[in-house]
């Protein structure tokens, strides 16, 4: 007997399949069991491509597999494998083309076998049956890949750089039983990632059972950014999820500089290192972000907090970032801000901190590197990250309101519908998400250099990458419909952004 025949393979459970109504989609899950996953993997394939790798959604010899294949394709043998073998266990990422259209899968996207491996979905060719096909316009149609829930805006600090928008405070008035509706909900959809935010996360009544609802779902790895000191007894129940990720902001050593930065009392300061020397007790890892603003960035300051911060025994990294304006900074954000010479100065130092090798020093400078006024090419050639709002991610107010940008919070421009009444599915496809990536020249202002561009359907429609918040910032609200500050078509700022 040959026992090679006798192996037997799956496709690689760090990814799901799912239909999107005009096209398959695989994309990772938020945690991975095989080696060389990419755990941010998104990509369109071909709905055939998906009914043929769907023979593998459960354990199977290639031999069993090639049999059934020849059943479902009319095919012999030999052309079954030239298919399939590309597949199996493939040590680079494979392109493939249709009509003119590029598809992509992951490596090992067939692997083998083992009994440790957690099989998370199965499926069946019926599962990718389409009408039509449409592999040009980037945003998911069925349903995000990430939803946000906001539990809170509420938080116990007052930062002086604070980015939301604290115009009312308000607490969660979505039900507990809809929230776990709605997580019950993303799971059936395949949603890679339920997130959940504030405000402040731990001033959310009922944060350890909404940890516990997640991870009953698969949904591990989360992440939490907090300003809050944690008791030891809720450092306890923390304990309990392996796969958090928690982000503490603390921005001096300094006990008066935290109060004019933050607005907390002298005691605020004892109960964050308390914290920290509980998190390294209980060997919990955490990262720490710092905003730097005219306040708290001389040197004497960043170096008396790197040598504290090197001391620290979970500490897996130490993010600095320069404090940058929000569509809701105070005017007194003005008086702290740093200058451009200042920023440069900052940076230069806190590389030479880095170099020290005492903590991993990382520092962001996304909001300084924007490439203003360059991108030639539409939307696809701006610098930066890709926009994921209302193109694969969803976010959830305290209030069920959607938004298609967590930076908008209540503008009402730009709800796209309300979670208590409605599913995921339904708000994402709901008239109001849609309009905005069905935009016409009707839709733009004379005043708009947008109205009349080439490349209007490409940059709002079909590849929407435009940050609409960035546009608000620089040009104000009742400029929504300028182009992205990024566009070399984009007109002068109204409005410093740094």
């Amino acid at each position: 007997m040959n026992r090679i025949n006798e192996i037997q393979y799956i496709l690689n459970p760090d990814y799901n399949f799912r239909s999107d109504i005009k096209r398959s989609v695989i994309i990772a899950n938020s945690e991975s069991q095989c080696e060389y996953s990419n755990q941010e993997w998104l990509s369109f394939i071909h709905p055939v491509q998906a009914m043929i790798l769907s023979f593998f959604s459960s354990p199977i010899t290639i031999d069993n597999a090639v049999e059934n294949l020849i059943d479902f394709l009319n095919l012999n043998k030999e052309e079954v494998l030239n298919l399939i073998n590309p597949f199996i266990e493939n040590n680079e990422v494979i392109f493939t083309q249709y009509n003119g259209a590029t598809f992509k899968f992951p490596k090992r996207i067939i692997v083998k076998y083992e009994s440790h491996l957690k099989i998370n979905c199965t499926y069946a060719p019926e599962d990718f049956i389409y009408n039509e096909l449409d592999f040009e316009n980037a945003r998911l149609m069925k349903s995000p890949s990430t939803v946000t829930i906001m539990l809170t805006n509420r938080c116990v600090t007052n930062c002086i750089y604070c980015y939301a928008d604290r115009s009312k405070e308000m607490s969660c008035s979505i039900s507990f039983e809809r929230i776990k509706e709605v997580i019950e909900e993303a799971k059936n959809l395949k949603i890679k990632d339920v997130h959940v935010s504030g405000g402040e996360f731990f001033l959310y009544e009922r944060w350890y059972d909404l940890l516990k609802e997640l991870y009953k779902h698969g949904y591990e790895k989360i992440f939490i950014s907090t300003k809050v000191p944690i008791k030891e007894e809720d450092i306890i129940k923390l304990k309990q999820f392996p796969n958090l990720s928690f982000q503490f902001s603390f921005d001096s050593l300094s006990g008066d500089k935290l109060q004019r930065i933050l607005g907390v009392s002298r005691s605020y300061l004892t109960k964050m290192k308390k914290t920290f020397d509980k998190m390294d007790e209980y060997g919990i890892s955490y990262h720490i972000l710092s905003v730097l603003t005219k306040i708290n960035s001389d040197k004497k300051d960043l170096l008396e907090l790197h040598n504290y911060l090197s001391t620290l025994k979970k500490i897996k990294k130490w993010q600095v970032r320069i404090a940058f304006k929000s569509l809701y900074s105070s005017t007194e954000f003005e008086t702290i801000k740093l200058q451009e010479d200042e920023r440069i100065e900052t940076l230069k130092y806190v590389d030479e901190l880095s170099k020290l090798q005492k903590i991993t020093l990382e520092i962001d400078k996304s909001n300084l590197e924007r490439g203003y006024f360059t991108a030639e090419k539409g939307s696809k050639s701006f610098s930066g990250a890709t926009c994921s709002a209302n193109r694969s991610h969803m976010f959830v107010l305290p209030d069920g309101n959607v938004t298609i940008c967590e930076q908008m919070y209540w503008k009402k421009r730009f709800i796209i519908g309300n979670i208590l009444n409605n599913s995921i599915e339904e708000v994402w496809n709901s008239a109001e998400s849609l309009k905005w990536v069905n935009l016409t020249k009707d839709d733009f202002r004379d005043e708009s250099a947008c109205k009349n561009c080439e490349m209007l359907d490409e940059c709002c429609n079909k590849y929407p990458n435009k940050c609409w918040a960035e546009v608000l910032k620089v040009y104000g609200d009742k400029n929504w419909d300028f182009p992205d500050p990024r566009c070399n078509k984009a007109p002068k700022f109204l409005y410093d952004i740094i």
